[in-house]
């Protein structure tokens, strides 16, 4: 079949991908006792100046077990390189069936790391709730996903591969940019949401933003296949 010949063309790809996440993932998981030693003496790590409230804050992140996976798997790698490897699948499709099967790939790299440190959080004599785990991963699906579709369409209106993957990367660091420059109170944040930090915070899934954000998706998606039809083969 059509899809599974897309899905095997970027296999290498996505293989790279799904290793690299998942041993981060580990990484993070295993280095939790030494981050937790740290914290204890963030309070006199962290006395005065930016660099000192910095600290305090990344060490008030990392107080909880909990936090300290929101904070440094769900809020950084796994958005980061999650987004990165999402574009540099959707820069590879060139019909509007590699869609799907990129969908396909880019949820599993959200999805098996995450479960990855559910599984290996015993290690360190903690647990990290499965629930907690899909949610956090519908999150970072959500985002990866919208970034993997602007890639793919901007595939279709590009022919070098590595300049829809530079554009998508761009675009994830202007919305960085914006969140840092409003200090963090965007109300409707793709990378909040995609960060999961509503449910960090007890208020639940950010519905309306995963609602927009699929909405996005499939208009970006849908610009691509219009374009992909549009061609002369």
């Amino acid at each position: 079949m059509l899809w599974q010949a897309i899905f095997f063309d970027t296999r290498w790809r996505f293989l790279f991908g799904l290793v690299l996440l998942t041993v981060t993932a580990a990484f993070v998981v295993m280095g939790y006792p030494t981050v937790a030693e740290l914290v204890k003496a963030a309070p006199q790590l962290g006395n005065g100046g930016q660099l000192g409230r910095e600290i305090a804050a990344a060490a008030a992140a990392s107080s909880t077990y909990d936090g300290y996976i929101q904070s440094q798997w769900f809020r950084q790698n796994a958005a980061q390189l999650g987004s990165f490897f999402a574009a540099i699948l959707g820069a590879g499709g060139l019909l509007s069936q590699g869609a799907a099967a990129g969908l396909t790939q880019v949820l599993i790299l959200a999805v098996v790391p995450a479960l990855a440190v559910t599984l290996l959080s015993p290690l360190v004599h903690e647990r990290f709730a499965l629930l907690d785990t899909l949610a956090y991963a519908l999150c970072v699906f959500a985002g990866t996903a919208a970034f993997f579709s602007l890639a793919f369409l901007m595939s279709t209106m590009l022919s070098n591969m590595w300049a829809p993957v530079l554009i998508t990367i761009c675009a994830g660091s202007a919305l960085q940019m914006i969140d840092r420059l409003a200090g963090g109170q965007v109300r409707f944040s793709l990378l909040g949401m995609m960060h999961g930090d509503s449910y960090f915070r007890g208020d639940g899934l950010p519905w309306p933003m995963l609602l927009a954000t699929a909405a996005l998706t499939t208009a970006l998606l849908y610009g691509a296949v219009r374009n992909i039809a549009h061609r002369d083969f």
